[in-house]
C-alpha cells in the first residue's frame, strides 16, 4: 500500500502547472527533458509553503533552523558529518560552484570537467575566466561509466587546480563508490587541487545511499566542499534555496574572506521553509518517490530490451535521469532532435552534455507511468518505422 499517488497527474494538469518542463513544448509533445518531477509536491512541504503564504511572511529570510535540519538529515541518511556552523546559504548550486572555483583554486587555473556533463557546467568556469580541461568518463561494465583517474591526473599535471564532481552523476545516473573516489582525494592532495562536489542528487538513491565525497577520508573532506539543496529531490527548484558545507575551519575562513555576502544573497523565505520541511518531514514521500522512479527505470529497461534492443539503457543507481545510447538504432548524433521530430517526445539531446554525448539522449524518469508508457511507445514506433 502506497501513501502517495504518482500515477495520476495528466498531461493537461502538468501543462496547466506551467513549469519549465512543459512550458516550451507543443501540445502533441510529451516532455521528458528538464530535471523537474512531474509529481505533486510532498504534503509536508506544500503545507510549509502554504503556511508562509497564510502568514504573508514575504520579508527578508532569516535563520529558520535549516542548517541544523540539513546537518541532522545528512548524518542520518548520508553518513555525512555536518557542523551547522560550517554551512552557508546560497540561492542555487551553480552559484556555489562558481564561487568555489574562484575561492579554492588559483586565478586563471583550468577546471577539470568529466564528460558528458550537466549542461551548465560547461558555462560556469567561463564566468570566472577559466578554461575547461575535459576528461571523458570511462565506459563501465554496468553501462554507467566511471571516472578516468589517469585523465584527471593528466589534467592536474597541465595546471588544473579544481574539478567539478557530480555525485550522483548527472547525466549517467552513476553513484560512485568510496573506493572509486579515494584516488581523487589523493590526486587533489598531490597537486594541491580542490574538489567541488555538487551533491544535489544525493537524496535520489533508491537502494542504499549515496557516498558523499567528504565521507571518503579526512583528506577528501579537507580538499572539498559539498554543495546541495532539497530542491532537486523534493522538486523545489523555483524556490531558489541551496547551501554549501565546509569541513574544515580553513575552508570556511577562505570562503568568508573571498566571497562577499552580496554574492550569495538570493535564498528565499519560501524556499528555506520548504527545504526545512523536506529535511524534517519529507522522507516518507521521498522514499516512495525514489521507489516509483526506480520502478519506472526497471520498466523502461525491460520494455526496451523486449521491443527495441538496439537502444541501450542501464538502470540508474541514483538521480531520476536516464541515459539512452541510440547509436545502434541508427539515429544521428543529435538523437534527441530526431526523437522530437519523429516521435514527438522531448528528451535532452546528448551533444548538449559535451564529448561523449553524441548519439545519446537523457530521459527524465520522474514521470507518471502512463506518460512514460506512451512516450516509450512513440519512441519504439518511430525507430522501428524510420
Amino acid at each position: 500500500m502506497t501513501q502517495f499517488d504518482f500515477d495520476s497527474p495528466t498531461a493537461d494538469w502538468l501543462r496547466a502547472r506551467g513549469t519549465g518542463r512543459w512550458h516550451d513544448v507543443t501540445e502533441d509533445v510529451i516532455p521528458l527533458w528538464v530535471a523537474e518531477m512531474d509529481f505533486p509536491v510532498a504534503p509536508p512541504v506544500q503545507a510549509a509553503i502554504l503556511d508562509v503564504v497564510t502568514r504573508q511572511a514575504y520579508g527578508y529570510p532569516r535563520d529558520n533552523g535549516l542548517k541544523e535540519a540539513w546537518a541532522d538529515w545528512a548524518g542520518r541518511y548520508e553518513g555525512l558529518s555536518v557542523d551547522p556552523r560550517k554551512v552557508a546559504m546560497l540561492p542555487d548550486v551553480l552559484t556555489g560552484v562558481r564561487l568555489a572555483i574562484r575561492t579554492y583554486s588559483p586565478d586563471g587555473s583550468p577546471v577539470v570537467l568529466p564528460s558528458p556533463a550537466y549542461m551548465p557546467f560547461w558555462e560556469v568556469p567561463g564566468l570566472e575566466h577559466r578554461e575547461i580541461i575535459t576528461v571523458p568518463m570511462i565506459t563501465g561494465a554496468d553501462g554507467l561509466g566511471t571516472l578516468d583517474m589517469d585523465g584527471i591526473e593528466a589534467a592536474f599535471a597541465k595546471g588544473a587546480r579544481s574539478i567539478i564532481l557530480c555525485q550522483p552523476y548527472n547525466p549517467l545516473g552513476r553513484v560512485f563508490t568510496a573506493q572509486e573516489l579515494a584516488p581523487l582525494a589523493e590526486l587533489a592532495d598531490k597537486y594541491d587541487a580542490f574538489v567541488i562536489a555538487d551533491e544535489i542528487h544525493g537524496p535520489l538513491v533508491p537502494e542504499g545511499r549515496t557516498v558523499p565525497f567528504a565521507t571518503v577520508s579526512e583528506l577528501a573532506a579537507a580538499r572539498s566542499v559539498n554543495i546541495s539543496s532539497a530542491s532537486k529531490s523534493w522538486n523545489l527548484a523555483g524556490l531558489k534555496t541551496a547551501f554549501i558545507t565546509f569541513f574544515t575551519d580553513q575552508n570556511r575562513a577562505a570562503w568568508l574572506k573571498g566571497v562577499h555576502e552580496l554574492e550569495t544573497e538570493g535564498a528565499t523565505t519560501v524556499g528555506m521553509a520548504a527545504n526545512l520541511a523536506a529535511f524534517t518531514s519529507g522522507q516518507p514521500w521521498l522514499d516512495e518517490a525514489n521507489a516509483y522512479i526506480h520502478a519506472n527505470a526497471l520498466w523502461l529497461h525491460d520494455e526496451l530490451a523486449r521491443q527495441l534492443p538496439q537502444v541501450h539503457f542501464a538502470v540508474p543507481q541514483g538521480t531520476y535521469l536516464g541515459w539512452l545510447d541510440l547509436h545502434d538504432a541508427g539515429l544521428p548524433d543529435h538523437a534527441g532532435r530526431w526523437l522530437l521530430e519523429h516521435a514527438r517526445i522531448r528528451l535532452n539531446d546528448g551533444p548538449t552534455f559535451g564529448p561523449g554525448g553524441a548519439g545519446h539522449a537523457r530521459i527524465n524518469l520522474a514521470t507518471p507511468r502512463p506518460l512514460l508508457i506512451e512516450a516509450t511507445g512513440r519512441m519504439i514506433e518511430a525507430i522501428n518505422h524510420r
